[in-house]
This record gives C-alpha cells, sequence and structure tokens, in this order.
C-alpha cells in the first residue's frame, strides 16, 4: 500500500467517474445493490458479477484496504476503479496484525463500508450508535484478543444527486457479537437520524445493510450470538420476523399520518422487551418497507450448520429499508445478494457472502 490508511472513524471519498462523458442511466429505473462482500476475499468474481447487475447505487460492508488476508489490497477501491463508480468508504476498524489471528483472518490495514454511486454524492456523515457491546479498544475484552482491531462501528450516510431526486442511503453493518436488543437500539438510531433527514426536506431514503438479525436458530445456543434476555423470547420466529412484524408494523404517526395530534405513544412490543422509553419511541418506524419478506428470504445459509436437509443457521440478514420509493422489481444474486429494481426515483439487489463474520 503505497497511500497512508485512513483511521478508524474517517471517511474518504474518490471519484473514478468519467465526467467527460454523461452518465448512461436507465430512463425507467433506478437499481440498488446491498451485499456483505466478506472481506472481499474473492475480489475477480465480485467485480465481474457487480458489472453484470449494473447497479446505480451499491451498499457495500466488510471492505478491506490493505488487510493481508485480502491479499493487501484496498478492495473497495478495486471495485470503484474497475466500475467507474463515485466511491465513498467509511473506516470502522483498524485490523492489528496478531499471531493470535489465523492467515484467513490477518489484519495489517484497516475495515470498513462503503457506499458507491454513478451519481453525485452532495454530503456524507455518520450516524453514531447509542451504545456499543463489544468494545474492541479494550485489550482485555474477550472478543478483542481473539480479533484485535481498534475502533467502533457507525453507520454511513450519503445524500445522491439521483436523476429527479435527492435519495438518502445509508450502509450499516450491525453487530453480531451481542443480541437481538442491541440491534433494536442501532435500528431506532438509523430511524431517528432518518427522522431529522426527513424534516430536513430529503423524504426519499434508503437504508441498506447488513443487519445481522440472526439471533435464531442454532444461534440461540451460542453465548456470542445471543446474549441476552431475548435469545428464547421469540421462540418460533426469527429475528428479522420479529423485525417485520414488531417494528417495521409499528408506524411513527408523525410520518404517516400528515395531521396527527395525539400523544405520541412508544413502540409497545420495544417496551415490553424492556428497552428504554427514548429507544421505544425512536423505533417507530417513520415509513420504510422492505420488499424482501423476512418468512422467505435467506441471505445467509450457514453450510457449517446443515443437518440433513435442515438449516440451522440461516435467515434474512440483509435488509433495504426503502421509504417513498417505488419497487419495480426484486432479485436476490447467488450467494443471497438482494438487488431491487425502482421506478426512476425507486429498486434493489441483496447479497451476503458465506465467510463467517
Amino acid at each position: 500500500m503505497g497511500e497512508r490508511l485512513p483511521s478508524p472513524g474517517s471517511i474518504i471519498q474518490r471519484d473514478y467517474r468519467d465526467l467527460q462523458t454523461p452518465t448512461p442511466h436507465r430512463s425507467e429505473t433506478l437499481r440498488l445493490l446491498q451485499w456483505n462482500i466478506e472481506r472481499g476475499y474473492k475480489l475477480p468474481g465480485i467485480i465481474e458479477e457487480l458489472k453484470q447487475i449494473d447497479a446505480d447505487v451499491i451498499a457495500l460492508q466488510e471492505v478491506d484496504i490493505g488487510c493481508e488476508r485480502s491479499g493487501s489490497l484496498d478492495t473497495g477501491n478495486e471495485i470503484a476503479k474497475a466500475l467507474g463508480l463515485n466511491y465513498a468508504f467509511f473506516c470502522e476498524f483498524e485490523e492489528l496484525r496478531s499471531p493470535l489471528r489465523t492467515p484467513e483472518l490477518q489484519g495489517g490495514g484497516v475495515h470498513g463500508n462503503a457506499i458507491l454511486s454513478k451519481f453525485d454524492i452532495l454530503d456524507l456523515g455518520l450516524v453514531q450508535h447509542s451504545v456499543h457491546p463489544v468494545d474492541w479498544n479494550k485489550a482485555e475484552e474477550p472478543r478483542a484478543r481473539l480479533e484485535p482491531r481498534r475502533g467502533e462501528r457507525a453507520v454511513l450516510r450519503a445524500r445522491i444527486a439521483a436523476p429527479g431526486t435527492n435519495l438518502v442511503v445509508y450502509c450499516a453493518h450491525l453487530e453480531v457479537f451481542c443480541g437481538a436488543l442491541v440491534r433494536m437500539r442501532h435500528l431506532a438510531d438509523i430511524f431517528n437520524d432518518a427522522r431529522s433527514q426527513i424534516d430536513q426536506g430529503y423524504p426519499r431514503i434508503a437504508i441498506l445493510g447488513d443487519m445481522n438479525t440472526m439471533a435464531h436458530g442454532v444461534a440461540r445456543l451460542s453465548p456470542s450470538y445471543c446474549c441476552d434476555r431475548m435469545r428464547f423470547r421469540f421462540l418460533g420466529s426469527t429475528e428479522g420476523e420479529v423485525w417485520q412484524d414488531k417494528i417495521l408494523s409499528v408506524p411513527d404517526p408523525r410520518y404517516s399520518e400528515p395531521h396527527a395530534t395525539d400523544a405520541l405513544a412508544p413502540n409497545p412490543h420495544v417496551l415490553a422487551w424492556g428497552l428504554p422509553p427514548q429507544v421505544a419511541l425512536g423505533a417507530l418506524n417513520p415509513g420504510f418497507s422492505d420488499p424482501f419478506d423476512a418468512r422467505n428470504t435467506v441471505t445467509l445459509d450457514n453450510p457449517k450448520y446443515r443437518w440433513g436437509p435442515w438449516s440451522l443457521m440461516a435467515g434474512k440478514l440483509d435488509w433495504m429499508m426503502l421509504r417513498q420509493l417505488t419497487v419495480h422489481s426484486t432479485s436476490l444474486g447467488n450467494q443471497g445478494v438482494p438487488i431491487m429494481s425502482l421506478p426512476s426515483s425507486s429498486g434493489g439487489v441483496n447479497r451476503h457472502g458465506m465467510q463467517p463474520h
């Protein structure tokens, strides 16, 4: 790596578009794609598939820069150059090189998430999480001993000049080493920021990301993946179904009923699960829906946890929550990557790699 590595918490932007040539664009659709690229282990294949999909806006998680495990490449930069896109990268972690790491997990660089676009990126920002279940900066933290790193998770936000409208896009990668309650808090953080964007006059929003909604199946037995009281609280449902049925289904009347005057009531389910009233208020849905149904969408099916015909660790981890965008069509890529097409101010692909998180 010739250039200095970005530091945790920083955002870098590079534009690889050919600005001398007008951006070709479908007259009827805007195509969105969501993909956890699992550190870019299979970078040539990732680039080839992205070229085939030809998405207009892409959200990527687990983007490596300079890590030995991914060939010390700047994986996001390689993708952006190959596709000729506008590129923003948020550095979440410095991945420390350590003898405790196996070769397939070896660090030496940095790691984060990215948004790529065919269009101008007008503004970039971060949504800070209200809680951090893993303190990666403490050497005594059990997870940090196994995966030494510095930094913390946050959500990248971009305001994009899409044809005919400004589109706000979030790229999230929520913590996996916690439980369902922390991820509910993090979703409320994103919803609160989205309300701020709506209030500023940006109503069209896409929340894309790997939300790690996997607190079900055999994961319920894991003290790493399910370490809160929700472990057995929603037996019979996946975590994704809980989000769909108990969070997305409870609207924020301020954003769904133009003349709502009644006192605002928190989400009753979130309150019943013991989260604070402010979190339950934040978890009210300000108008988002995900066209990929949580009951029949699988974006991760871990082959290590299959018993005969049964998948014991599978579910909808990747989400594409849309506000004031009309969906024209949806599809899943070959590894469960969500892809969506929206009528000119709408669209999507959804993918999730199969490497461990």
